[in-house]
C-alpha cells in the first residue's frame, strides 16, 4: 500500500517538475519573439540552445513518468495507464493521491497547449523575418530561374 502511494506521489512530483520546466521554456519562447522582432539571430541561436537543454530535461521526466505509469498500470491490472481508469479501479484510500495527481495533470495541459501555440507563432515570425531579409536575393534568383526555364539568358 505504501509503495503505491509513493509511486502516485512520485508521478505527481514528476508532472510538477515538468510543469516548472515548461514554464521556463515558455519564458525562453517569449524571449525568442523579442529577438526575432529585433533581428538578433546570434542571440536567438543561444536562446534556442538553452531551450533545447530544457526540452531534453522535460523529455527525461517524460521517460520517468512513463516508467511509473507502467508500474501503476501493471499493479492495478490496466492495459495502459489512464488516470480516469485508475480512479475507477483504485481503492478509496488512494483517492487523495489520485486527486493530487489529477490537479498536476490539469495544470500541465493548458501550459502545453500554450507552448504549442507560442512555438507556432515563433516559427511563423521567424519565417516572415527570413523571407523579408532574403526576399530581394530570392526574387532575383527566381527571375533568373524563370528566365532559364523559358530559354532566356541570364545577365
Amino acid at each position: 500500500m505504501r509503495e503505491i502511494r509513493d509511486k502516485l506521489f512520485e508521478l505527481t512530483n514528476f508532472y510538477q517538475e515538468q510543469l516548472s520546466l515548461y514554464g521556463q521554456i515558455q519564458e525562453v519562447g517569449s524571449e525568442e519573439q523579442e529577438l526575432i522582432r529585433a533581428g538578433q539571430l546570434d542571440r536567438l541561436l543561444a536562446i534556442l540552445k538553452d531551450k533545447e537543454g530544457l526540452l531534453t530535461k522535460a523529455g527525461e521526466y517524460e521517460q520517468r513518468i512513463k516508467g511509473v505509469q507502467d508500474q501503476l498500470a501493471a499493479h492495478f491490472d490496466l492495459e495502459t495507464f489512464s488516470l480516469p481508469q485508475l480512479k475507477l479501479v483504485a481503492p478509496e484510500y488512494y483517492q487523495k493521491e489520485l486527486q493530487e495527481l489529477e490537479v498536476a495533470v490539469s495544470e500541465l495541459l493548458p501550459v502545453l497547449e500554450s507552448l504549442e501555440e507560442q512555438e507556432r507563432r515563433n516559427e511563423e515570425a521567424l519565417s516572415k523575418y527570413l523571407e523579408a531579409v532574403q526576399g530581394p536575393k530570392t526574387k532575383t534568383a527566381q527571375i533568373r530561374r524563370a528566365g532559364r526555364a523559358y530559354g532566356k539568358k541570364s545577365r
